[in-house]
């Protein structure tokens, strides 16, 4: 029995993985060194050959050739670049329309100057040797261009170019032997992917996903096979033989620079085919470089991500973002997919997206990464395959094949989107997130507590001395805390989809009791005697986003602020034109805004001339009986998450900022000093950051529950 081929020791390789990883679950991380010390190989070939590549086949050349390979090329690089940017706009009418809760009036030039340096920064090729060895891809491609158009008007270059080929010779060695190890790095890959992926995250997911994935299979094994048969000399079974032979590795193991030794070997076979053609392989070999670093366009699906991402975390872009989403999508997806993921993470970071965004892609990631491979690969391989034959002055147009394989199913593909567009519903992050929230998930086991609700007996605390600022000393007697709420602030204090008392600050308040050792009791507040209710003992300790400010310090004592945040206006989403001026808010007369609490006060001082209206609930402006209300940005963002005909006008901080803390009985200084160290001690064991991610951003603290795996559930060999 003879070795078996490479393609069938991959396709084991792959079964087996699935194997893996569905049997051993997470457990299959522990072959994540392997698979990295792999990529890590690869990319200490790829990103030298990217560069010595470009700069070997633009220095070889002359200007006059160099001018024939561009005009040879760039109409198909262009071609190939707008259908799948159309494609990705069509895709992404498949997408609801978000109703962006917020709406910034105020473009941080800081902002715009970071993100511009930092973009920047991924393209120009500050320090060659720093982006080869960070993998930034963009600025490799680009700085092999630069230097191979400058090498290109050198005279006597030969001893250089010799060199240079020599360099690629060995790279492309190092390439093969990887390329024998691709089954070990197929199992590897696959195993991980298949043992550690959350379907729940799949499942959320499922509408790009799948949309992704049926549009690179269309693409790789319609289109392109069929614009070659349509104007090259391959006919459509030669091409599709092609792309199996080339894209097989890649597709399995996740990495496109995998395919350059087996693009190498269908030129070397392509060359004995047109050997009429002199220096045929020398040419193929010349532009090859160029278009696999210019012709990865699945990498421009980074944008159809980036896209869904702003739908599902109900994020808003700027209008500066917007136009730089769509200028930078082809510079970011310069070089090998590798390359891609660091432009990805950029972006996410660049555009403030939530820090689980980039968790969620990664995970994501082991199931589209392979299919956007294998479209870059088949682009690649395209590219080229035109640009030589145009070269060689080898393209016919066949329209009777071009009309029937790719315009009518490009027109049936329009038509097919448009017609499941009204049936596709996908959810995002937030679909009634804060309701469905719990203390259970946030801490676990909760204290025993109390519950008061406005109007119950029970809300007066009789001390032996009522003004005794001992409030630590009473608490500690007593086994009892008593804590001041308001029933509406979300995501702070608020109840539930079952009716529980929940939020951010009622997880602190818990957190609280439990290392006092003591019980809960929640007490209704009144904004207008909260000072009073402090001192005569109804509650210890208001907890409900109060805002501190000068005149409260006066009344009552307060904990060092645990949060801070912008004051904007909620406005009607239809009739939200007039305030996206300050100023011009600021000049009208008689205008209605609603405030409460301390912002009552800050509502007056930056509208003198509006009639402010003290409220201590929304009911007034859903009726419409006034125009506006001044909020802090958190709560009027989940506010408006669930009210989407309003709408957040954030004005940055012009309007000042709300600063929260927990306030407590005047002199309590025990209490206040203990309350302090409390907080900054919450925060150095991360669970301000826990609760944060929880209330505010919907994600459950701690390490989420083992993925699913045949030997833990079904087996139960394993907790």
């Amino acid at each position: 029995m003879g070795r078996l081929t490479l393609g069938v020791q991959i396709l084991l390789a792959v079964v087996l993985g699935i194997g893996t990883g569905l049997f051993f679950g997470p457990l299959t991380s522990i072959l994540a060194p392997v698979g990295s010390a792999y990529t890590m190989l690869l990319q200490m070939a790829v990103l030298p050959y990217i560069a010595f590549s470009i700069i070997h086949g633009l220095g070889s050349m002359t200007p006059d050739i160099g001018k024939k390979v561009f005009k040879s090329g760039w109409l198909y690089f262009l071609s190939l670049w707008i259908f799948v940017f159309l494609l990705i706009y069509l895709l992404s009418s498949l997408i609801p329309r978000t109703l962006t809760p917020l709406i910034v009036t105020r473009t941080s030039s800081e902002i715009e100057t970071e993100f511009t340096k930092n973009f920047l920064q991924n393209l120009i090729p500050e320090n060659p040797f720093y982006d080869i060895i960070n993998n930034v891809a963009p600025a490799v491609a680009i700085f092999g261009l630069i230097t191979g158009l400058a090498l290109m008007h050198v005279k006597e270059k030969e001893p250089l170019i010799g060199a240079l080929e020599r360099v690629n010779q060995t790279i492309e060695k190092i390439l093969q032997w990887l390329g024998t190890l691709s089954p070990l790095a197929a199992f590897v890959y696959i195993s991980i992917a298949f043992g550690t992926i959350h379907f729940e995250d799949l499942f959320k997911m499922q509408m790009y996903v799948f949309a992704f994935i049926a549009s690179t299979l269309f693409i790789t094994f319609w289109l392109l096979p069929s614009l070659l048969a349509s104007l090259t000399p391959l006919t459509f079974k030669e091409s599709i033989d092609a792309f199996r032979t080339i894209c097989i590795v890649p597709f399995v193991t996740g990495l496109s620079t995998t395919s350059l030794p087996f693009i190498n070997m269908y030129l070397r076979r392509l060359s004995q085919k047109h050997e009429t053609h002199e220096k045929f392989r020398e040419t193929s070999q010349t532009i090859l470089p160029i278009a696999y670093c210019f012709g990865h366009i699945g990498n421009a699906m980074i944008l159809f991500f980036i896209m869904f991402l702003s739908y599902y975390y109900r994020h808003p872009f700027t209008f500066f973002e917007e136009i730089l989403l769509s200028l930078l999508a082809i510079p970011l997806s310069l070089g090998s997919t590798t390359g891609n993921l660091n432009s990805i993470l950029f972006l996410i970071k660049q555009l403030g997206f939530p820090s689980d965004a980039s968790t969620l892609f990664l995970e994501i990631k082991a199931f589209t990464n392979n299919f956007q491979v294998l479209m870059s690969i088949a682009s690649v391989f395209t590219l080229l395959i035109l640009t030589i034959y145009s070269y060689y002055g080898l393209i016919r147009i066949k329209w009777k094949m071009f009309l029937s394989r790719i315009a009518g199913p490009m027109l049936a593909v329009v038509i097919v989107i448009l017609a499941i567009h009204p049936f596709v519903h996908p959810k995002d992050l937030y679909e009634n997130l804060y309701l469905k929230l719990t203390l259970s998930d946030a801490i676990g086991k909760p204290v025993k507590s109390t519950i008061l609700k406005q109007g119950e007996t029970g809300a007066t605390r009789t001390y032996p001395n009522p003004n005794t600022p001992e409030v630590l000393k009473q608490v500690l007697e007593t086994n009892v805390l008593k804590v001041g709420y308001y029933y509406d602030s979300i995501p702070y204090c608020y109840f539930n989809e079952n009716n529980q008392l929940v939020g951010f600050d009622i997880s602190y308040a818990y957190e609280l009791a439990k290392d006092l050792n003591c019980e809960l009791q929640f007490v209704p507040l009144q904004f207008s005697s909260l000072a009073n209710q402090l001192t005569d003992g109804i509650y210890d300790i208001a907890m409900s986003s109060i805002i501190m400010n000068e005149k409260r310090l006066v009344e009552m004592q307060f904990s060092f602020p645990y949060a801070e945040d912008n004051n904007v206006l909620v406005v009607r989403r239809d009739k939200r034109a007039p305030f996206l001026n300050l100023k011009a808010v600021q000049g009208l007369k008689g205008i209605k805004i609603g405030a409460g609490g301390v912002q009552f006060e800050i509502a007056k001082e930056n509208f003198p001339d509006a009639n402010v209206l003290d409220i201590d609930s929304t009911e007034l402006f859903e009726r419409g009986e006034i125009e506006a209300i001044l909020w802090s940005k958190t709560t009027a963002v989940i506010w408006c998450l669930s009210h989407p005909e309003f709408v957040v006008i954030d004005y940055g901080d012009q309007l000042g900022k709300s600063y929260f803390a927990y306030p407590f009985r005047q002199h309590a200084t025990d209490f206040g000093f203990f309350l302090n160290n409390w907080l900054s001690l919450k925060e150095q064991s991360g669970f301000k950051k826990d609760m944060e991610n929880y209330w505010i951003h919907g994600i459950l603290p701690g390490e989420r529950a083992p993925r699913w795996s045949i030997l833990r559930n079904v087996l139960h060999w394993r907790d």
